[in-house]
């Protein structure tokens, strides 16, 4: 979860913004100011103002938009309410006899509710007078018409109840806020600190439809959000708390003391958080799942210092949230999907390497972190079950090294955290704290044989581990005996960087500051051999002469000498001879190797942006390019079959084996990410990066290349709205795609004959099994799929109507032509016959005449 800032307006109005209303089809924000007459509209995705609306006599003090009618609703103290197309046109200003403070719109009925002073006003929407007045409006501005048709234009707001008034059925204070609620429910708050609900379907008799929650704060409530997930409302008020209520009015949750100002709430559906104005306009994040206040794990991805927030809006629909600040700022955040939802800071200095741990907690499964970083201590990190939000603490600290640690890594068998660091050690720490014994001696907790930095870790069968260090060897350890096994010297010709195991193959792969990637069969541990080479000169492997190899690396040694320059003598400078050739030699470099168990191949990263795919017998497989710089950490996740790599560019990003296009892209990180766990729990990344902080991000969907921005293109495609033009008739609301009409049971095709029966269509004597059969023939043919009737006003419906005028003059002749009951009997079986053969022509209706 990351809701990022994408937009800032500066200078928004001359005032404080007060209300604001979006329109998620145009993409246009509406704001109305302190002691502002005019609405101001802004395109989001620019923030250059669009046009200001005039209208209004008076401040207007609130706004909502319809989606579903594509108009705009604005209320005022002037005791109106401004109906406006999405254009900016005004279409009429209704009075309500009284000041406006709220405004709220229910989707499925088209319902308009007004808060006032001590009232509440429904209206509904008629949408074929809006269109009347739209039309009149542009007849007016061309010309065509004069001025008295507008002034004589009906309401588009219908009342359809009588006001509902305090103090029996409303506040007995000013209305300040409302919403409605998918269960059918009017829900207010006001300046006389009550909840008032309303059920619409008992609205003919306000008594019953009406109840009141009475000091629901201990002063006014000014703002009112709808929980849709959990069907709850979330309250703000003066008093500077925040409460969470039932739709029943029972208390449920509340958040004191957040603010030493009015409170102002909404809540974000893809985020599932809800969000509050706090002290000194500092954004407030809370999980309703605890719930919590997680500010602190969020403050940073979602930018809540950087803005004092005084009115929030969350558009319903949309994955927006919208804020106004006392500078006249408008900020737009969005939801980045693939943002860090959350964030913990513990280290003091760089975070270096982590290791994720499966444990038990109260007999639950969970995940414990271990991180470690430049200031040589292990942080133990913890699930909070208790708040049930993806809260991790840190509960202990263990000093490990003197200097960075570079590498750790967790052995279950042994119940052990293992460290290399910068001090040229490795270290243990015994989780159950028991150091264990060999031959009832104690076993020592640290190797130091190496000679330099400790740069990677690997545990091997029957209790071995591999390390190797910038001392450039490989060394092998037995973990029962705490002894050396085996050292392989010179393992390569520059210092070791990155160490991985293959457990099916018994093989241990190497990098170091070169272009090969050595790997070792360590089925024999005290005389491990080389088995092959994976070389990413594009060469034959094994051969370091260059021109043996026809490659010719990019490199950047030219500057070393002048001689090199088109037009120069060639100097002999062997020195430098040697320095190009060894740079042409070691390009490109490989910074990571890793074996993928679920595709049994070596996957290695080189610096010249390439991901390489090699078999078991070192024969090229596959590669693709990859984006952000070098490649600073490799990590395999089996469990969902995905890599993830850490690059220099501070990102990482998630990939496919089989589609070189990023399935994610996690950014938020300050500094470089240097390593990288699956929470099989949580269901999520955790990275550790050099601005010394812990990161979580939600793992990309099963969907591939399903993206934030996918989903929401998708949303805009299927969002079907009102057209302009489009006739009232034809409206479908919401509500109406979501719950569409069924056709009884009665009326199916098993079904037709017996009600057709039923209500004497048929017979069943003789001579009605002949008229049944023609029906059936006639009802066949005029409700098949090719038949079915064209939509009214088209060529195809005028066609029709001219067919039946002819069927029946056909059937006038043919009555004169026969004569007699039989006569008739036989008439009536051709006419079923012409009239399932289609449309006749007069000719032929003529010549049936005549026999």
């Amino acid at each position: 979860m990351a809701m990022e800032v994408v937009r800032v307006i500066d200078e928004a109005h001359e005032s404080e913004i007060v209300s604001l209303a979006y329109n998620r089809i145009r993409r246009e924000i509406y704001s109305a100011a302190d002691g502002d007459k005019v609405i101001k509209v802004w395109d989001s995705r620019t923030g250059q103002l669009i046009r200001t609306q005039q209208g209004h006599k008076g401040m207007v003090t609130s706004l909502n938009f319809s989606s579903t009618v594509r108009l705009l609703f604005s209320g005022s103290i002037d005791s109106t309410v401004g109906i406006w197309t999405e254009k900016g046109v005004n279409l009429q200003m209704t009075g309500t006899g009284g000041p406006v403070h709220a405004i709220a719109w229910d989707e499925r009925r088209r319902y308009l509710i007004v808060g006032g002073n001590s009232v509440i006003h429904i209206f509904k929407v008629d949408l074929a007078e809006a269109r009347k007045t739209s039309q009149q409006q542009r007849s007016v501005a061309s010309g065509l018409k004069d001025t008295n048709a507008l002034a004589e234009a009906p309401a588009i707001l219908k009342r359809m109840y009588q006001p509902l008034k305090g103090p029996d059925l409303c506040h007995v204070d000013v209305v300040k806020c409302i919403v409605v609620t998918d269960t059918g429910k009017i829900i207010s708050g006001g300046f006389d600190k009550n909840i008032c609900i309303y059920e619409f379907d008992k609205l003919d008799k306000p008594k019953e439809a009406f109840q009141r929650i009475r000091k629901c704060h201990t002063a006014a409530i000014v703002s009112m959000a709808y929980d849709t997930s959990s069907n709850s409302i979330l309250t703000g008020s003066i008093d500077g708390g925040m409460k969470v209520w039932s739709m029943e009015g029972r208390l449920l949750d509340k958040f004191e003391n957040i603010n030493d100002q009015p409170v102002c709430v909404s809540y974000v559906p893809s985020t599932n958080m809800y969000w509050a104005s706090g002290r000194f306009g500092r954004l407030v994040a809370f999980d309703p799942r605890a719930p919590a206040n997680v500010t602190e794990y969020v403050k940073e991805s979602n930018g809540l210092d950087r803005f004092k927030v005084q009115h929030m809006f969350a558009p319903l629909g949309t994955d927006l949230l919208l804020g106004t600040t006392k500078q006249r700022q408008l900020v737009i955040w969005q939801y980045n999907q693939m943002g860090a939802y959350r964030m913990f800071t513990k280290h003091e200095d760089w975070a270096e390497a982590l290791v994720v741990v499966p444990t038990t907690i109260n007999d639950q499964p969970c995940d414990e972190i271990y991180s470690a970083g430049a200031d040589g201590v292990v942080l133990r990190w913890q699930l909070d079950a208790e708040q049930n939000c993806d809260i991790y603490e840190c509960i202990e600290e263990i000093p490990m090294h003197d200097k960075n640690i570079y590498t750790i890594v967790y052995s279950p068998a042994l119940n052990c955290l293992i460290t290399g660091g910068e001090d040229a050690t490795i270290q243990f720490y015994y989780l159950s704290g028991e150091v264990p014994t060999y031959n009832d001696v104690p076993l020592p907790t640290s190797f130091q044989d190496h000679e330099a930095r400790v740069s990677g870790l690997a545990l091997l069968k029957n209790r071995l581990m591999a390390s190797i260090s910038y001392d450039k060897t490989i060394r092998i350890w037995d973990l029962t005996t705490m002894k050396p096994v085996h050292v392989v010297q010179d393992a390569h010709d520059t210092p070791l960087q990155c160490i991985e195991y293959c457990a099916e193959r018994d093989e241990l792969a190497t990098c170091a500051m070169g272009n090969k990637v050595r790997v070792w069969d360590v089925r024999k541990p005290a005389a491990i051999k080389l088995k092959l080479v994976l070389d990413h000169s594009d060469g034959d492997q094994g051969d370091d002469d260059e021109d043996s190899r026809g490659y010719r690396a990019k490199t950047n040694m030219q500057w070393l000498t002048r001689s090199d320059l088109t037009g120069l003598p060639k100097a002999n400078n062997p020195l430098v001879e040697e320095t190009i050739r060894k740079a042409h030699r070691d390009v490109p470099e490989v910074t990571q190797v890793r074996w993928v168990s679920y595709r049994s191949c070596w996957v290695t990263a080189a610096d010249d942006d390439m991901i390489r795919l090699w078999g078991p017998d070192g024969v090229k497989l596959h590669q693709f390019t990859y984006q952000g710089g070098s490649v600073q950490c490799l990590y395999v996740d089996e469990v969902n079959q995905l890599l993830v790599t850490a690059m220099l560019d501070k990102s990482a990003y998630v990939y496919d084996l089989d589609d070189p296009i990023p399935r994610a892209e996690y950014k938020g990180h300050q500094d470089v990410v240097r390593a990288v766990g699956y929470l099989k729990e949580s269901n999520c990344y955790v990275t550790a990066s050099w601005d010394k902080s812990l990161r979580l991000w939600y793992r990309p969907s099963a969907d591939r290349g399903a993206t934030a921005a996918d989903a929401r293109a998708a949303a805009a495609a299927e969002l079907q709205l009102l057209d302009e033009e489009q006739d009232e008739e034809h409206f479908q609301s919401n509500y109406e795609k979501a719950h569409p009409l069924e056709m009884p049971a009665a009326l199916k095709e098993a079904n037709q004959w017996q009600v057709l029966k039923a209500i004497g269509v048929l017979e069943d004597d003789k001579g009605g099994r002949k008229k049944s059969r023609a029906l059936r023939e006639m009802m066949a043919a005029e409700f098949s799929p090719e038949t079915l009737p064209d939509p009214p006003g088209s060529l195809g419906a005028a066609l029709d109507d001219l067919g039946k005028e002819l069927l029946a003059e056909i059937n006038a002749l043919s009555r004169k032509a026969a004569g007699g009951t039989s006569g008739a009997a036989a008439g009536g079986q051709d006419t079923a016959r012409t009239g399932a053969r289609g449309r006749p022509s007069r000719v032929g209706g003529a010549a049936m005449g005549r026999r």
